[in-house]
């Protein structure tokens, strides 16, 4: 065997024997029909996943707040909103080019947002909550083309890796995920799971995933802000989707 195979093999063994590692685990249980090997986990309950899940948002260039009642979350929102509004119009140079959606929020259709009555909440502040129905034609899509902040709910936030799954259906709009510069994704603790094979199991369990997949249009798993990078990883933010997203 050449030194340098054996010297890549004891760094293999060496990086494997460490005991802080997540996989493999030291102990390998048999695995069973009900059981999968999964990559990452994040054991714990809920307040620790919430955490977990926070931490890997912000090491994809996210961010996120926790909060315990849905009054601190919406207290949450309006500041994050209202200081990414104040952050926009003091970053702004030149001319500026007024597209009337100023005062517009895309989100979903609010009774589908877990903070109840939002619409009322943005509207006390001067803002206008915009859920369309469709955007099929230009002039529809004219009319939240330059909406820079977008709102919605989540499907399922998977704390093993701070990925969210967002569903597009009837009141929700793929394009509040999409479209704006700046993303709020609100999730309620009970759409918190360890992994996605963790999600995926519950809705076999229940029969709805076949329905689902086939029902919907688009389900997009989102990690992080939009990213791509040149042939020298030289990282840009914001190129095919949001540059901020923001986890509540």
């Amino acid at each position: 065997m050449s030194d340098a195979r054996e010297a890549i093999l004891k760094r293999m063994r060496t990086i494997l024997s460490r005991p802080d590692l997540r996989f493999p685990p030291q102990q390998t249980e048999p695995l069973t029909h009900a059981t999968r090997m999964v990559v990452t986990d994040a054991p714990g309950g809920y307040e620790e996943l919430a955490q977990r899940f926070g931490e890997e948002l912000e090491a994809l260039h996210g961010s996120y707040e926790i909060c315990e009642t849905e009054a601190e979350a919406r207290l949450a929102l309006v500041s994050r909103l209202m200081a990414w509004i104040d952050q926009d119009q003091k970053e702004r140079k030149g001319a500026v080019v007024v597209t009337g959606q100023e005062q517009s929020v895309l989100a979903w259709d609010p009774d589908l947002l877990p903070i109840t009555g939002l619409d009322l909440t943005l509207a006390d502040l001067g803002l206008t909550l915009v859920a369309p129905a469709e955007l099929r034609t230009g002039e529809q899509r004219d009319r939240v083309r330059h909406i820079r902040y977008g709102i919605t709910g989540v499907e399922a936030a998977m704390a093993s890796t701070g990925s969210m799954l967002v569903i597009s259906g009837k009141g929700a709009n793929r394009s509040a995920s999409l479209l704006p510069f700046r993303h709020i994704a609100l999730i309620p603790f009970s759409r918190l799971y360890r992994t996605i094979e963790e999600w995926l199991a519950e809705q076999r369990a229940a029969g709805t995933l076949a329905d689902l997949f086939h029902s919907r249009a688009n389900l997009t798993l989102i990690s992080g802000p939009s990213k791509s990078a040149d042939i020298e990883m030289a990282l840009t933010l914001g190129v095919h989707g949001p540059k901020f997203v923001h986890a509540i």
